[in-house]
């Protein structure tokens, strides 16, 4: 039985749960796309502070 982390909470868990004890993320193929989208849309809000920061920087 090989063990994984849990995306959201970070423990190890094993590759066959259906869904983290610790925190209850699901690992259902949905949710997962879900849990993906909401991912890429933090990425995009961070890069976009961090262009803001940059400018602020540049500036001072």
């Amino acid at each position: 039985m090989a063990l994984t982390r849990c995306p959201e909470c970070r423990k190890k868990i094993s590759e066959s749960a259906q869904f983290c004890p610790n925190c209850g993320f699901s690992f259902k193929e949905e949710d997962l796309e879900i849990y993906k989208q909401k991912l890429e849309q933090r990425r995009q809000q961070n890069a976009e502070i961090n262009r803001k920061s940059t400018k602020l920087h540049l500036i001072w």
